[in-house]
């Protein structure tokens, strides 16, 4: 019989004195000059292969350098991960992102004055298709959805294209379309475009 001397320094975990979120990837995130917006994302257990979606918003205040979790009301996205984000006047927005098993395209709005969700956009085939991984911006009074990888739910936009992935059994693939939300009006719009000389112009 052999014997072997371990010698393990074990220390004890002291509770934390202040809240920090727990480890994920893939999450949403978006700043205004005073706070950090994250949402969504997942955590991942290597050992038991499960992903925990997070459904909670998380907010960095950059003042005092902490992080809270705050209640929410009103009609939230599903646990998802890899969706748009944008900010503007006190308001988070959210498209899109996906489940581990669907895309959405559904457009969220949190009101970050009274942490309330409003659906803005429910998903159909006359708007953007269901998918993930795409960029969206806030211009005047509009928010701009661009690209994406996913999955088409009827025709695709005019102009656009859809790169299939190989292999792909179920449609998958990256796009270039272009959609428009106009918010004061709550009216969703194609923003057509021009491709020439590799550059791209979008009018609508």
């Amino acid at each position: 019989m052999h014997l072997y001397n371990y010698n393990y320094d074990f220390t004890v975990d002291q509770p934390l004195k202040y809240y920090e979120p727990s480890p994920r990837v893939y999450a949403a995130a978006s700043a205004s000059s005073e706070w950090l917006y994250v949402y969504g994302g997942y955590v991942e257990n290597f050992y038991k292969n499960i992903r925990k979606l997070r459904t909670v918003i998380q907010i960095y205040e950059c003042s005092t350098e902490s992080w809270k979790e705050l209640p929410t009301s009103g009609t939230p996205p599903p646990g998802i991960y890899n969706c748009a984000t944008a900010y503007s006047d006190h308001i988070l927005y959210l498209f899109g992102g996906r489940d581990g098993t669907s895309f959405h395209a559904s457009l969220h709005q949190l009101d970050t004055r009274s942490m309330t969700w409003k659906q803005l956009s429910p998903q159909h085939d006359s708007g953007p298709m269901r998918k993930s991984d795409c960029q969206m911006i806030y211009y005047n009074d509009s928010l701009i959805v661009i690209g994406g990888y996913g999955i088409p739910s009827g025709e695709l936009q005019s102009g656009s294209q859809l790169t299939k992935i190989k292999h792909s059994q179920n449609g998958h693939g990256w796009t270039n379309e272009i959609h428009k939300y106009h918010i004061s009006q709550g009216k969703l719009q194609i923003v057509f475009q021009l491709i020439c000389n590799n550059s791209v112009y979008t009018y609508n």
